[in-house]
């Protein structure tokens, strides 16, 4: 389940690492900027997927202890206990968002499932995400030894291509037979039912005997709504792409942090628009950092492009596209601008 850091592909370390440092020191960062990547990374399997479907960051939440966080919940009786460590959850490909599940106030699933295997005497090989806050957590014989958060139900009658229902909009309403003054006694009088619109879907909610059954059927079953998400996260991974490709835009007279994947680092700029940024190399906890690119306050008749090249003490090394813009800049000055291509 754990993997080595070199295992992990680098657009996944940047992603993970660069959502930890956009929202450090804001509202959304319960630990007043000590969270930082522990250097734990754990496989996430997903029934449907052969290869490893998620990658998941382990975030050291620092010395400020007391968070408290929900271990199991199946029916029985919640269990809290303090937090120590946050989570980053990052896709490995288009089936899901780039960033699809994080939190800094909750113990990664991987150890809320080591635990509750533990305390049945039991060991987590495999670490399954099957829905948005549901995870399993698989022996080495197949059977599932722990859960967190519900496991999704088969539901039969799904349409194969939810597209086709887009638009289509249908309306149930439930009304008492005979009017009423108020509503004291409403709930014991006979309803009425009237559904309009587009006929409504005949689904059903099914079974599953056992994991291994629910995992055989996973992709099947669920077939319509994993492709509705992989269509919902579509944009978010052609932003990735683009910014990978042509650049991220900053506004001159700004500045704008990147996260360093490792403590130890040489950073440089080069390329057309390098004179109008000033580097600054601020660690930001004991053992991570960033990258604060100041970019002058200038205007600009058109975007100027700029590299980040940052190399590290372990041999990786990392080349990062920007460009600089102004509010008057036009975008339509430049071949195959950046600032084109977002705002289409």
């Amino acid at each position: 389940m754990k993997m080595n850091l070199d295992e992990v592909p680098l657009g996944a370390r940047r992603r993970a690492s660069q959502m930890l440092e956009s929202i450090r020191g804001t509202d959304m960062d319960p630990t007043k900027g000590r969270a930082a990547l522990s250097g734990e990374v754990n496989a996430v399997f997903r029934p449907d997927l052969k290869d490893v479907a998620y990658f998941e960051f382990v975030v050291d939440l620092g010395r400020e202890r007391g968070r408290n966080v929900a271990i199991s919940g199946r029916g029985e009786e919640v269990r809290r206990v303090p937090a120590r460590h946050g989570f980053i959850i990052a896709s490995s490909d288009t089936h899901d968002h780039p960033i699809s599940h994080w939190s800094l106030d909750r113990e990664p699933p991987s150890h809320q499932l080591a635990l509750a295997a533990k305390e049945k005497g039991a060991k987590v090989a495999r670490l399954f995400k099957l829905d948005a806050l549901s995870y399993a957590g698989e022996a080495e014989d197949g059977e599932m030894v722990a859960q967190t958060g519900q496991l999704p139900m088969p539901i039969d009658g799904l349409l194969k291509d939810v597209e086709k229902m887009r638009g289509k909009i249908s309306g149930t309403m439930a009304r008492p037979a005979s009017a009423r003054k108020n509503d004291e006694v409403a709930s014991k009088e006979p309803h009425e039912v009237r559904s309009t619109g587009q006929r409504r879907q005949q689904t059903k909610i099914g079974s599953a005997g056992s994991w291994k059954e629910l995992r055989d059927i996973y992709g099947e079953t669920f077939g319509p709504l994993l492709s509705a998400l992989r269509q919902q996260a579509a944009s978010a991974w052609e932003i990735e792409e683009l910014v990978a490709e042509l650049g991220e835009g900053i506004m001159t007279g700004t500045t704008h942090k990147v996260a360093l994947l490792e403590a130890d680092a040489n950073v440089e700029v080069s390329g057309d628009g390098a004179g109008l940024v000033k580097v600054e190399v601020m660690p930001t906890t004991d053992t991570g950092g960033c990258v604060v690119l100041h970019v002058t306050d200038e205007k600009l008749r058109e975007e100027v492009s700029f590299d980040l090249h940052i190399s590290y003490r372990s041999g990786l090394q990392e080349h990062l596209h920007f460009f600089a813009v102004s509010p008057t800049t036009p975008s339509n000055t430049k071949p195959n601008s950046g600032m084109a291509e977002f705002e289409e």
